[in-house]
């Protein structure tokens, strides 16, 4: 999986079709099709599948134990830390105090490249995973900033394999 998750990074992204989203037009905004990583839209905009969790999990909460939430799908709201800068194939999900890296999955979408600080609500699988070290310099490689990496210093952590996240409208 790390293999073919290093192998995808290092090429350009591919624009993906996005599922139909199922809210008001006002509340959505669609991705441009002609470069949807360009720019952070200061509007909402959502990426991968469409949501089918109605529950939303604050960040503190599920970093604060992730272990409960182990292989179950969550909703989970917080701020990106900091985003892949090669792909766009991944983030980091935080609440000030505590990380979690959020991988894209299968690289079927891809989010905003500017989107570091902004609010957002990814769904997707929680994960366990041994670190491997090899995969923690692919991951600096992409980064802008390798002190936010939630693997530094850990052996084992938890992941999101998200299937659709929402970045919602920007700090003002």
């Amino acid at each position: 999986m790390f293999l073919s998750l290093i192998l995808a990074c290092g090429s350009e992204p591919e624009t993906v079709a996005e599922a139909p989203v199922e809210a008001p037009a006002e509340e959505v905004v669609e991705a441009p099709a002609e470069d949807p990583m360009a720019h952070a839209p200061a509007t909402e905009i959502h990426y991968g599948t469409a949501f089918s969790t109605e529950e939303i999990l604050a960040a503190k909460d599920l970093l604060a134990d992730p272990a409960p939430y182990m292989d179950k799908t969550v909703r989970v709201e917080g701020r990106v830390a900091e985003v892949c800068q090669k792909a766009g194939c991944w983030m980091v999900l935080t609440d000030e105090t505590a990380s979690m890296r959020v991988l894209m999955k299968d690289h079927g979408f891809a989010i905003a490249k500017d989107s570091a600080g902004r609010i957002t609500q990814v769904e997707g699988i929680v994960k366990g995973t041994e670190v491997d070290p090899e995969f923690v310099e692919h991951l600096k490689s992409e980064s802008e900033n390798p002190e936010a990496m939630p693997e530094i210093g850990k052996s084992f952590v938890y992941q999101l394999e998200a299937t659709g996240v929402t970045l919602l409208a920007a700090d003002s």
